[in-house]
Order: structure tokens, then sequence, then C-alpha cells
């Protein structure tokens, strides 16, 4: 951000998009490159963003797996805390705690990147984040994203994570439009990308009917050890089957 013009751009083309649009907050730069380098009425390549964020069906495996490296971990760690006290009479017992919750952030409240298939959608995708990027200020940007929405079941089955995707545009401004609007989607629609989606598994799956009705919260925020990426949080709620469902405010890191 020390750049220096004599004379100012038309057009600014970045890539800064990182997965689920905002993991490495690069889009703070083409923010600042646009206030300083862009003339008045410029246009940004991609010109405006958006986040969205479906529920989905088929990682059963994926929490399986996760569940048995944790088991693994903490059986090595149970060893390990008998090797230090057998050989060395050093009680390490006090550092469980952290262990395990340094465990539990690293397999259950870190999203995953993945490529999923358009099977597994169990409904359709709720856009929660939209921006002209020629508008948003940085100040705007480093807030906190709310959001409330639903999402209507039309595939039943077993809903096991929400996930989240991005799609940009490259429409240019209002006084430089471009001649054909082209979209860059990293849905699960479109196959796989460079991007792919970000999985947040629910710790406690829940079997859906279609027609039943998920009632999400969320709120995006900047990592406060990190301000480059990102903490997501989700909470649920409805009625899948007959049966009442709650989940309680749950915590994801995407770093």
């Amino acid at each position: 951000e020390e750049v220096k013009l004599d004379v100012k751009a038309d057009i600014i083309i970045s890539e800064w998009m990182g997965c689920f649009l905002l993991r490495e907050s690069m889009l703070d730069t083409v923010i600042w490159a646009r206030d300083n380098l862009l003339k008045p009425g410029g246009a940004l390549y991609p010109s405006h963003a958006r986040i969205a964020i479906g529920v989905i069906g088929g990682m059963k495996e994926r929490m399986k797996q996760k569940r048995q490296m944790d088991t693994s971990d903490r059986q090595e760690w149970s060893t390990f805390l008998q090797l230090a006290r057998q050989k060395y009479m050093v009680d390490m017992n006090v550092l469980t705690p952290s262990y395990y919750k340094e465990l539990a952030d690293y397999y259950y409240n870190t999203a995953m990147c993945v490529n999923l298939h358009p099977e597994q959608l169990m409904g359709e995708a709720t856009s929660v984040i939209e921006w002209d990027l020629h508008t948003i200020t940085l100040e705007e940007l480093k807030k906190d994203k709310i959001a409330s929405f639903e999402v209507k079941i039309s595939r039943a089955g077993l809903m096991d994570a929400l996930a989240g995707w991005f799609e940009v545009d490259f429409k240019g401004s209002k006084k430089q439009p471009a001649s054909e609007n082209v979209v860059l989607s990293t849905s699960p629609r479109v196959g796989i990308t460079h991007w792919g989606q970000q999985a947040f598994l629910l710790m406690q799956p829940a079997q859906c009917g279609v027609g039943d009705v998920a009632k999400i919260s969320m709120k995006i925020s900047r990592q406060k050890k990190n301000d480059r990426m990102i903490d997501a949080f989700f909470g649920m709620d409805g009625f899948f089957k007959g049966l009442r469902y709650t989940m309680p405010e749950t915590t994801y890191h995407i770093d």
C-alpha cells in the first residue's frame, strides 16, 4: 500500500478472493487501491461479491474420521502422561484440559475446505452478504457480518453440515459498465474450483424431511489473534420431521 501513480487508473483488476471469500482479508488492500489509485467512476474487476450459505448432507464419513483421529490423539496423550510420570517423575496432567480444547478446536471447530457434489445440497442456498466493491468502505468491511435467514429443505435426508461459498461479478462500474456480466461462482453446482467450499460440520446431525425449515443465525468476525483470518458463528433452530432441533451458537475457525 505504498504505490503512487502519476496518472490514476481507469480499471483495477485483482484476484483477491480467499476461501469463503474473506479468508486472508486481501480485499482490504483492493479498497485502499480503489480509494487512492482509481479514477472517479473507474471500474473494479471483480466489481461485486456475495457469500451464500446452504445446508448439506453426505459428511457422515468426514465426521467419523475426525472422531477417530481425536480418539487416537487422546490415547497418545494418555500414553505420554504415563511415560512422563514413570520415566521422568513429572506430572503433565495439568496440561490435559488445554490439550483437549486444542483438539476440539482443530477437529470440530475448524471449517473444512471441500469440493461438494450438487446432490449433497438439501435446499436452496441463501445469499447472506452482498457487496458493491465500488462503494463498500474499509470500516464496513471490518465490522462483524450478522445475518438471520431460513433454508427450506427440498431433499430429505441427514443434515450433517452447513456450507458456504462465494460468487463475484465482473460487470464494471456505473460509469464504465462491462458489455457483458461474467460471474465467477464457487457453488457446488459449477464443479470443482480452486477455492472449493467451506463445510461447517454439525456435532448433532438431524434427519430432515422435505418442507422442513432450518432457521439459521450467522456472524462472521475477524480473528483477534490474526485479523487476516476469520471466525464464523452459527446457531440453528427448527422442527425436523416433527422433532425440535436446537444448535447453540458454535464457533468455526477459517484459518
